[in-house]
């Protein structure tokens, strides 16, 4: 009986679509007072769109990676718009097929339906009311009983119960990547960058930097001053509390499209994939090995990005920029990615923030996590090596960590250190193993505790002092709900 539901739900879905964007259309004809009108319409796309998310998620099953196997033909990388020309973005690259194997036609055509029904029963609707001033009853309008039997409801972190606690998360969940030295005892996070895309004229603008400064009494960090379009702000200013929201409204827009999507699965994943099948696919040692990580990453990656990336997909409709400044955005971030930010104790001491004199929990986890993929990467590497020089003369390997530097944003030769070696090529490893686990969550499906509190940090601040209108709200919560479906566990046993 469970492998039917998902089944009757898609059919309901591809039915009720069409169905409710002819009512629609017909709502538009019809003489009823506006009011009226704009709540049954909303009705309408709320339904539609709240069956197909909850469609996706219930259809997303863990896949069983199978052996590496498949055509040998190479992976050619083109430019962005040849093959998404809807979306103007030309430096970066991408794959220029989808290998056979990852091919997913249930995945194509409701990625393609999908795109249809945005045309037809757009998720936005102008004119929508707010959502409503206690954070609780708004989600609870959003996030329906449905939705809450195949997920539990996000719980609202410590730090933002009160005052949002932006010293705490400095340091302790998905925003302690940000943090980084800038003076003897200051630290800062700096997205005054942003300022120069373009964004949605009724927002504030998001070019936001926060100074914190070491209380080495407590072992913390406190914020002293922000610098934002409302000037400079400090504790007890009047805009002290809009300053900090608006903080973590960059922080969130930030780390959602340049992080997550840009940085993960764009500047750095992506590649791997590609390299990975052309030079070791399929019977590599380290192809059997990273295997797991890359499988339909290509054919993933194209329907996500069609999904989020199109005008009037989900990025330019939730976050704070228009799709022109979003496009920007992504052109201008992806040649400043880091690799090195997938080594927790490399990516630390470049942002100065080891031996600070204060408390840095996230990132002691994050170390540990790292030391985990290391230490099963060098085991696998040293069965198959028997000495440096062997893993050093293997052209496979050679030829792989070219193209990886090569095509990967400011390279990766620069963390092999000296060379390759089995313990440079294991810390590779391990940090595109930390990569699609450990770094992808972060910036994902760690944001369901956090993201969805508009009302502690908004994905978009309204000049006029409004909060979120319901159906931006609503198309966050079921964006990130579908970033909640079950995935393979990436640490099991795959040495078959």
């Amino acid at each position: 009986m469970r492998n039917r539901r998902p089944i009757g739900l898609a059919l309901l879905v591809l039915v009720q679509g069409p169905a409710f964007a002819l009512l629609r259309s017909l709502l538009e004809i019809l003489p009823l007072p506006a009011r009226i009108r704009a709540r049954w319409q909303w009705s309408l796309r709320k339904g539609f769109w709240n069956n197909f998310g909850r469609l996706k998620f219930r259809g997303s099953r863990p896949i069983k990676i199978p052996v590496p196997a498949g055509s040998l033909k190479k992976i050619a990388r083109v430019r962005f718009k040849k093959i998404f020309p809807t979306i103007p973005i030309d430096n970066i690259e991408v794959a220029d097929h989808a290998p056979a194997e990852e091919r997913d036609f249930a995945m194509t055509f409701f990625t393609w339906f999908q795109i249809l029904m945005y045309r037809l029963l757009s998720p936005m609707q102008p004119g929508l009311p707010p959502i409503d001033s206690d954070p609780y009853e708004a989600l609870g309008q959003a996030y329906t009983k449905q939705h809450r039997k195949l997920f539990d409801p996000p719980v609202m972190p410590l730090e933002f119960q009160g005052s949002p606690d932006l010293g705490a998360l400095a340091v302790k969940g998905p925003y302690a990547c940000y943090l980084k030295k800038c003076g003897e005892e200051d630290y800062e996070w700096d997205f005054t960058d942003l300022k120069q895309y373009q964004q949605l004229p009724e927002l504030y603008n998001l070019g936001v930097r926060v100074l914190f400064r070491v209380d080495k009494d407590t072992g913390t960090v406190k914020p002293v001053q922000i610098e934002s379009e409302l000037g400079v702000s400090k504790p007890g200013d009047a805009t002290w509390e809009f300053a900090k929201k608006l903080a973590l409204c960059a922080a969130t827009n930030h780390l959602s499209l340049v992080r997550h999507f840009n940085g993960v699965h764009l500047a750095s994943a992506a590649h791997l994939a590609i390299a990975t099948r052309n030079c070791l696919f399929p019977d590599h040692p380290l192809s059997r090995l990273l295997w797991p990580y890359i499988f339909r990453t290509q054919q993933s990656n194209r329907a996500v990005t069609r999904a989020q990336m199109v005008k009037g997909g989900d990025f330019d409709s939730v976050f704070s920029f228009t799709h022109t400044g979003m496009c920007n955005l992504f052109s201008g971030t992806y040649v400043q990615y880091k690799f090195i930010v997938n080594d927790p104790e490399e990516d630390a001491r470049d942002r100065g923030i080891l031996k600070g004199g204060f408390d840095t929990p996230t990132q002691n986890d994050l170390e540990q996590l790292f030391s985990i993929f290391f230490r099963h990467a060098s085991a696998y590497v040293h069965i198959y090596y028997e000495s440096d020089a062997q893993i050093a003369q293997d052209a496979a390997v050679q030829n792989w960590i070219t193209e990886l530097d090569g095509s990967i944003p400011n390279g990766i030769k620069a963390v092999l250190r000296g060379g390759i070696t089995r313990d440079s090529v294991s810390r590779l490893i391990a940090r595109f193993m930390y990569l699609v686990t450990v770094q992808h969550d972060i910036v994902g499906s760690f944001l369901w505790n956090y993201q969805l509190w508009a009302h502690k940090q908004p994905t978009r601040m309204y000049r006029n002092g409004n909060r979120m209108p319901l159906d931006a709200y609503q198309r966050l919560v079921n964006a990130n709900f579908n970033l909640n479906v079950p995935r393979t566990p990436l640490m099991n046993d795959f040495s078959d």
